[in-house]
């Protein structure tokens, strides 16, 4: 299975050593960067692709409004 990196948005340093320890008990590899704002850091996590292109989301459709 193809596997691609997802970088989380900039986020605090609790909030990062908690994403690496909640990837790190899945087995996944991730890792933390400084981000360009010292107060910040990016998580990345190498996480496995999906074969499908996501479903759209259908749910505030109505066929009278199409």
């Amino acid at each position: 299975m193809k596997k691609t990196w997802f970088t989380h948005d900039p986020v605090n340093t609790d909030t990062a050593n908690e994403l690496l320890s909640r990837y790190a008990a899945r087995n996944i590899q991730a890792q933390k960067t400084l981000a360009a704002d010292p107060r910040f850091w990016l998580v990345s996590a190498l996480l496995p692709e999906g074969n499908r292109e996501p479903r759209r989301d259908t749910t505030y459709e109505h066929k009278c409004w199409a």
